[in-house]
């Protein structure tokens, strides 16, 4: 998806590929409640806590997307998996969950692999890399905030709210900067919608069913096929300190899932 994503935004901008991910990402939760023909799963008890995450996945989106245009795909897709490390940092005081010393620590290493990446003041630093840094923190929120939705409602309304706020907000924001659609890009725009829609449910499945620990190296070979298909698509390839920086961020995200995967189990 953030593939084609990056390809599109030569052409429209980052608010309007927002609105086609979120429009055509109904599809796929429209189809699970037409198969298993529950409209209750659409039922929520806090619509307040609802709209502020569909808002907070907005410009989480917005930020993501707009990075694409000027970044390196896999260093965009690295430096948006930061995500871990600040939601370890806002676990505190959002949540009020403790956070031991060695997750204190991992964060300061992981924002070391940050600053690899970044490396500001050098000639190589480009200030829209903080656009997806900025996408890791909102996006942070956003789980946080879905932790809380989680204990009243279940997850195809939690993802169906979501797609909805992006289809208003957006809907609201583009006509400033729209593009009529070409017709042989719509194929394009309503398979971003579906591959979004399609992981977006099997993510939420997957954490339905085992624990972050274990999840978590799998969700970071992301990086990898960003990296591949930058390459493939665009010859792009990460530098060394792109690499080492990666890697660091992987680490503290992997030692982070596990700590919190430890703790639960003790509490």
């Amino acid at each position: 998806m953030d593939a084609i994503i990056k390809q599109m935004s030569e052409t429209y901008g980052a608010m309007e590929l927002v609105l086609f991910r979120s429009l055509f990402g109904l599809i796929p939760v429209a189809a699970m409640i037409m198969m298993t023909g529950r409209l209750s799963m659409l039922v929520t008890r806090r619509p307040g806590l609802q709209a502020l995450r569909a808002i907070l996945a907005t410009v989480t989106t917005f930020l993501f997307f707009l990075s694409l245009r000027y970044l390196p795909l896999g260093e965009a897709v690295a430096l948006v998996f930061t995500a871990p490390i600040c939601l370890t940092v806002l676990a505190g005081p959002v949540l009020g969950e403790k956070v031991g010393p060695r997750r204190w620590f991992a964060v300061a290493v992981g924002f070391v692999g940050v600053l690899t990446i970044l490396r500001p003041g050098s000639d190589v630093f480009s200030p829209y890399a903080l656009l997806p840094v900025s996408a890791a923190l909102t996006f942070s929120l956003t789980m946080l905030l879905g932790r809380k939705l989680a204990l009243t409602d279940n997850s195809t309304s939690i993802v169906f709210y979501t797609s909805v706020g992006g289809v208003l907000a957006s809907a609201v924001l583009v006509p400033m900067d729209w593009i009529t659609p070409r017709l042989d890009h719509l194929p394009w725009l309503l398979l971003i919608g579906i591959l979004g829609g399609v992981g977006q449910l099997l993510i939420v499945q997957a954490f339905r069913y085992a624990e972050a620990s274990m999840l978590a190296p799998f969700e970071y070979t992301c990086i990898v096929w960003a990296i591949l298909f930058g390459y493939l698509i665009w010859s792009e390839l990460p530098d060394q300190w792109t690499v080492v920086g990666a890697a660091i961020v992987i680490a503290s995200g992997l030692y982070i899932a596990q700590r919190e995967s430890r703790a639960r189990r003790v509490g």
